[in-house]
């Protein structure tokens, strides 16, 4: 059990190790832009059954310059499974499927819309009382539609997220109450590339509250790398991220 804990805690260390050295290379004179974005997004979720749950994400993002906006309505199902592997551990495993829908409104150029199916794997377990890691695992198509010729209308990606959550729930305050710091990040692999939005890590340390175990409020300060060739040559984005989350089970 430990064995499996320290290689969770591995892969944390390096990308963060990855994340200090993409930073050290763009220092050294890589041409790069920046931007600070504001993410708001509400998570309601239904269990539907004993194991079956439905998750809603409706979201607002926009970037500092005003140069555009994007709406999120995302719904997917999460079947939570018998454990298929590493059957020794105490864990939780699930399945996830849905769609996303995204519309683009840009002010300086075309605006899009895509749609997005999504199939994903989620295993997670706790390593203390106060500490549990989640790893997520996802593939992605993406459906883009748009009249700029510059764009492809298609993309295929992979990703995977490892969360750590410190919880403090029950110090200082009740016992379904009290501050959770999440420390998570995201790496994307393109097997076809979009033109639009393609990250390649995401770096997201947060502190939540929790008033029982089924409202949060989560607030997030997050770095974002992404970098893509488009016709005008190899563009790279480095994003400061704001991020409130709401997050609502019924």
């Amino acid at each position: 059990m430990l064995s499996f804990k320290r290689i969770n805690i591995l892969i944390l260390m390096l990308y963060l190790c990855s994340f200090t050295g993409q930073a050290q290379n763009t220092r050294l004179g890589e041409e790069s832009s920046f931007t600070e974005q504001f993410w708001l997004s509400l998570d309601p979720s239904w269990q539907l059954k004993d194991s079956t749950y439905l998750k809603i994400d409706i979201g607002y993002r926009t970037v500092n310059s005003d140069g555009w906006q994007r709406y999120i309505a995302r719904g997917g199902y999460e079947k939570q499974i018998k454990p298929f592997v590493l059957k020794h551990l105490e864990r939780y495993e699930s399945y996830i499927g849905g769609v996303g829908l995204f519309y683009f409104d840009n002010n300086q150029g075309y605006n899009s819309f895509e749609i997005r199916p999504f199939q994903g794997y989620r295993l997670g377990f706790n390593v203390s009382k106060r500490i549990q890691l989640s790893n997520y695992f996802r593939l992605e198509e993406r459906f883009l539609i748009t009249q700029d010729p510059n764009n492809n209308h298609f993309g295929l990606r992979l990703r995977y997220q490892i969360i750590a959550n410190f919880g403090l729930q029950g110090f200082l305050f009740g016992d379904e109450r009290g501050f959770y710091f999440p420390m998570g990040v995201e790496f994307f692999y393109n097997i076809v590339e979009l033109s639009q939005f393609s990250d390649v890590v995401r770096i997201t340390p947060g502190a939540g509250y929790q008033f029982d175990p089924s409202f949060k409020i989560q607030g997030m300060l997050a770095y974002h790398y992404t970098r893509q060739e488009d016709l005008g040559g190899l563009s790279k984005t480095n994003d400061i991220v704001f991020r409130i989350k709401v997050i609502k089970s019924f």
